[in-house]
């Protein structure tokens, strides 16, 4: 879709078809701590990922998820807090992450589900400009009447503005795990969350909003559920609902989630839109000058991954416009180049160069002329290092 301020986009949620499915093994330059694994939270939570079989992992999974309930009850976390910071790698953070979202569900049918919807928004606009912050409940209810376990969508009860993700990130686990506990002290949460208005600043700009709201146990049926035949028309909801003079907007609403995950998905797919967003207008801007466009990526040190953007020939470079992933505790890095590369596929772009070896954190991407003579591959046509 292309609006009227000239960047283009796509509804990626709707988009599941990538053209590659190879692993391109860049660098992880996150900073993971060196030496032994310390802490008991850590050491089975280690289990968890590397035990032998399921008979050593299962045990340690339930160790760790009734540790972090007792300390989430206790209002006592730090040693949660410590075993994610000490993680020593990816896959046993993302373990500790997923075994305190699965304690922040309800547990049995007396608690309460927190669910929040995410809609990320494209926006072009010549001015500052806040949007609409109120909720469309009735219309995302009606849109979401034909999914599974959608009978339930009565006794939710959604928060009546919009929040931006500052808001939702500054609640603790700690306030998620005793609102769920029963449907009064969810109320008392809901009451406590004070909305900040949606402001979108002059240019273009992507941003990640969220409806927030909480139901029975029953409700559980609905996350994570893909939109199906609903995406279409949820999108022209929120479309309709934000539109604001002066304002050019596209939005991309991603299913009911818990709130946990509907931080992290809404945060990713903010930036791969974001992504999407700069790929275009650099491509653009370069095919105007040049036959050839080339794109050079590499991970930087720091837990940096590097999208640069320029000619190929040497003759035609500009300044490279470089897109920096900034990468989360979360991020699978195939994935996230994987995704890249498809987007580069769909815009027609041949000239890929994958550098192999990390950059040093102030270090400057090179162009694709200059990166043709280190050490990478093209991953369109090359899957070995």
């Amino acid at each position: 879709m292309q609006g009227s301020s000239g960047f283009v986009t796509m509804p990626l949620s709707l988009i599941d078809s990538p053209i590659m499915s190879t692993h391109h093994r860049l660098p992880d330059t996150r900073a993971y701590p060196e030496g032994l694994v310390k802490g008991e939270l850590l050491a089975n939570a280690t289990q968890m990922v590397y035990g032998r079989d399921a008979e050593h992992r299962a045990p340690a999974a339930r160790w760790v998820e009734q540790n972090i309930r007792a300390m989430l009850a206790r209002h006592h976390y730090t040693a949660l807090s410590v075993a994610l910071s000490m993680a020593p790698d990816m896959p046993v953070y993302r373990a500790l992450w997923q075994s305190l979202a699965k304690v922040l569900e309800a547990e049995n049918e007396a608690e309460c589900q927190w669910l929040a919807l995410p809609v990320i928004v494209v926006a072009g606009s010549n001015q500052d400009l806040t949007l609409p912050d109120t909720v469309p409940i009735a219309a995302i209810n009606q849109v979401l009447a034909q999914q599974a376990g959608a009978d339930v969508l009565p006794q939710v009860t959604w928060l009546p503005q919009l929040l931006n993700a500052a808001d939702l990130g500054h609640i603790k686990a700690d306030a998620w795990f005793a609102a769920k506990q029963n449907p009064e002290a969810a109320a008392a949460l809901a009451a406590e969350i004070h909305a900040t208005p949606l402001h979108i600043p002059a240019g273009q700009s992507v941003q990640v909003f969220y409806a927030l709201g909480y139901g029975p146990q029953a409700v559980q049926p609905l996350l994570r559920q893909a939109l199906g035949e609903a995406a279409l028309p949820l999108m022209q909801v929120w479309q309709n609902h934000l539109a604001t003079p002066g304002a050019t907007l596209f939005t991309n609403p991603l299913p009911p989630l818990a709130p946990l995950a509907a931080i992290h998905e809404g945060s990713a797919l903010r930036l791969r839109m974001a992504s999407d967003v700069f790929a275009t207008n650099a491509l653009r801007a370069i095919r105007l000058q040049s036959p050839r466009a080339g794109v050079v990526i590499a991970a930087q040190e720091g837990g940096r991954l590097l999208f640069g953007f320029n000619a190929t020939d040497s003759a035609f470079e500009t300044v490279a416009q470089v897109f920096a992933w900034p990468l989360s505790p979360l991020d699978d890095i195939d994935s996230v180049v994987q995704n890249f590369i498809d987007l580069l596929a769909e815009c027609q772009v041949d000239h890929i160069r994958l550098l192999h070896e990390a950059l040093p954190e102030q270090a400057e991407l090179p162009g694709y002329a200059q990166a043709l003579n280190l050490p990478g591959h093209n991953p369109l046509f090359a899957d070995t290092h």
